[in-house]
């Protein structure tokens, strides 16, 4: 193995779906007992391990991109999920190599929110071994940031999360930041970038996400799944982080709640997610990535109690099953996007880092949601 050098009203009825236990905690017989790939049940608490693991091993002798791209920062997110689901401590061993010789820094764009994305995974190294040189690059870059104007294209306006990706990899840093230093003037300093973006790419007519200015102003909308799922992730790291007494709170779990609902109305009956949220055609197929991260987070939303458990857990559970299906017997996860800032194609034989990275965190919530995980 190579080291690395990433509730509204439901559109259908839930009778129809998969059953919802509401009294035990998990998932009724009758939904895990949904066959996903040649037989085998993908919510049984051994198989998510199982699959986890071939994913996280399978990416890992598949390198790409520079170590602290944010490609490979979204993996490791998901094989820090890899090690608790598994219990295999080699995982973190191998972030750990990749912050030693990068000095813990995050990537050289200090008020990019893409090189922001890797401190996540130093931050929670942090919390485990409360090593300070795993605080102080980034800490020092967001510094710099707070205290320098923002200087990009005069298209974007000055604001520093000008496209919605950005919203999952700089925010839950953060959060996350002012969790380790308890200094609150992080979380200040989010919220008021996060607003900016809310205002410059929230659609209210369609309770969706621009991926950025470019598509705000067209006649027939685009919404990106992966971009709407890179935003739906985001909040549920950074709502995993902020204080419940921050008054901020509020305002991001109304954001989560509506995105959520919107999210699950697209869902296609196969489970996954189309590329283009509002424009594609039946004969589309799904794409791994945005579904991965839509899986998550709606995961992470019914296993901490913030998404209705019956509205949301039959989306769940067809989404976990529709992306298990897309890994094959050697643990690579096709049907990926590759790397854009729009809707593009997807063929069963593409896999990307940052997609295995987002299965891995979607792994960790679903096996939560399991009885006797």
């Amino acid at each position: 193995m190579r080291v690395f050098q990433q509730a509204p009203r439901m559109r259908r009825s839930v009778a129809g779906l998969l059953l919802v236990s509401l009294f035990g905690g998990g998932v009724c017989a009758a939904e895990s007992s949904r066959p996903s790939a040649a037989g085998v049940d993908a919510l049984d608490p051994t198989e998510i391990r199982a699959v986890a693991a071939r994913v996280a091993d399978w990416q890992l002798d598949h390198p790409n991109y520079d170590p602290t791209d944010w490609t490979n920062a979204v993996f490791y997110a998901g094989l820090m999920a890899a090690s608790r689901v598994t219990g295999d401590s080699k995982y973190v061993e191998l972030i750990t190599d990749v912050g030693e010789r990068s000095g813990w820094r995050p990537g050289v764009r200090y008020r990019h929110a893409d090189d922001h994305a890797i401190a996540q995974t130093y931050l929670e190294l942090f919390r485990m071994n409360q090593d300070p040189r795993l605080v102080g690059p980034f800490r020092r870059a967001i510094d710099r940031m707070m205290i320098e104007p923002a200087n990009w294209p005069k298209a974007h306006q000055a604001i520093d999360y000008w496209w919605c990706d950005a919203l999952f990899m700089s925010p839950p840093a953060l959060a996350m930041l002012a969790a380790v230093t308890g200094d609150g003037k992080y979380l200040d300093f989010m919220d008021r970038l996060w607003r900016e973006a809310y205002e410059l790419l929230y659609d209210h007519r369609e309770r969706l996400f621009h991926r950025d200015l470019r598509f705000r102003e067209q006649s027939d909308p685009v919404f990106w799944a992966r971009g709407n799922g890179w935003v739906l992730a985001g909040l549920a790291r950074l709502l995993e982080q902020l204080p419940e007494e921050r008054p901020s709170r509020n305002f991001y779990e109304r954001v989560f709640r509506d995105l959520s609902g919107r999210i699950v109305e697209l869902q296609g009956k196969d489970g996954l997610w189309r590329s283009n949220l509002l424009g594609h055609a039946p004969s589309d197929p799904g794409e791994s990535s945005g579904s991965a991260l839509l899986c998550f987070a709606l995961a992470w939303g019914v296993h901490h109690g913030a998404l209705d458990r019956k509205d949301f857990l039959p989306a769940v559970i067809e989404a976990w099953a529709a992306l298990y299906r897309n890994v094959n017997d050697q643990g690579r996860l096709g049907w990926v996007q590759k790397p854009g800032a729009e809707p593009g194609r997807v063929s069963a034989r593409h896999s990307e880092v940052y997609a295995s990275g987002a299965f891995l965190l979607a792994a960790e919530q679903v096996l939560a949601l399991q009885p006797g995980s």
